[in-house]
């Protein structure tokens, strides 16, 4: 690191320095400095401490993806002895890309310590080389937590290869998860349709979660048919009546979907949104990778809680009913 020319710089000095060239509080200034300083004074040996500890998180989050690495390469050779079939595959899948965003992760984040370990020759440098490396800790941490979810996730992963009664076991978790989910649902819907004056912004919710439900149902079909074939090709036996349970599902959502286009004073402000995420979600067929529906529909939220444009021209938050 380049020895700074702020050397024993008061840390008051410092904040009112940069105060004066940005738009940051003080105190919001004086928090990320803090770390560079030692009794009230911006000291280079301060400033190297932080490098040094931060360069240890971030060491300490290389090691994690390591980890995960080796469970992954464990996985995917089981994986790879396993039958060919979609419901394994959309797995792996989804495992190679998480760890893909893993390492690409950490690799740009010892990118970004590269570029903070730079000159320290003026009050904003100083400044800006702690509001980095804030965010490099905070983004390694949690590249700490993902990290240990995936090595969890993989293992599990493993395991579920190995057993079929894992994965029948966890088949029927998601059937009555599923059937919960549409009980939820078909209750919200009832309530809207009973109620005088129904929030159009609970409608859109619903037909979100209705939408997504479809997904699931779809989703279910197909796993459980790749999971009956692989238990008949081991000769194990399978989980009676999960093809019924499975229909019974689709009807059950079907009839709530009908249910919210059929709504009483239907509010078309929300229908542009509720296609376009009809569009998006349509693209995405079974083995769903729910990483992207997830993202299809917090997107979809959070256009409507920004209040952007309807077709009309006017903003749903704007003109929404609350």
């Amino acid at each position: 690191m380049s020895e700074t020319a702020l050397a024993e710089t008061p840390l008051d000095e410092l904040v009112d320095d940069v105060a004066d060239r940005t738009d940051e509080e003080p105190e919001s200034i004086r928090r990320r400095l803090d770390p560079f300083t030692d009794d009230g004074t911006v000291t280079s040996a301060a400033i190297e401490s932080t490098v040094t500890d931060v360069s240890q998180i971030l060491a300490t989050a290389e090691t994690r993806v390591d980890l995960a690495t080796r469970a992954h390469e464990k996985a995917t050779g089981a994986a790879a002895a396993a039958p060919d079939l979609a419901v394994v595959d959309a797995r792996r899948r989804g495992f190679d890309g998480r760890l893909s965003d893993l390492r690409a992760g950490v690799d740009g984040l010892a990118e970004e310590l590269g570029d903070a370990r730079g000159d320290f020759d003026s009050p904003l440098a100083v400044y800006r080389a702690a509001v980095a490396l804030h965010e490099i800790t905070t983004d390694a941490q949690q590249i700490v937590r993902v990290a240990h979810d995936l090595e969890t996730d993989l293992e599990a992963f493993e395991a579920w290869l190995g057993s079929a009664n894992r994965r029948h076991d966890g088949l029927l978790d998601d059937v009555e998860a599923a059937e919960e989910s549409v009980a939820e649902v078909t209750g919200t819907v009832d309530a809207l349709r009973d109620a005088d004056d129904p929030d159009p912004e609970r409608w859109f919710e619903a037909a979100v979660q209705a939408r997504v439900l479809d997904l699931v149902v779809a989703d279910l079909r197909v796993e459980a048919a790749d999971l009956r074939t692989w238990a008949d090709r081991q000769g194990h036996s399978f989980p009676d009546g999960v093809a019924e349970r499975i229909d019974a599902l689709d009807d059950e959502a079907a009839a709530t979907a009908e249910a919210l286009a059929d709504r009483p004073g239907r509010d078309d402000r929300f229908d542009a949104r509720l296609d376009a995420l009809e569009a998006e979600l349509s693209a995405i067929e079974p083995p769903v990778a729910w990483e992207r529906v997830d993202e299809t529909v917090a997107e979809a939220r959070a256009a409507l809680s920004a209040g952007e444009p309807d077709a009309d021209g006017g903003s749903v938050d704007e003109t929404a009913d609350r």
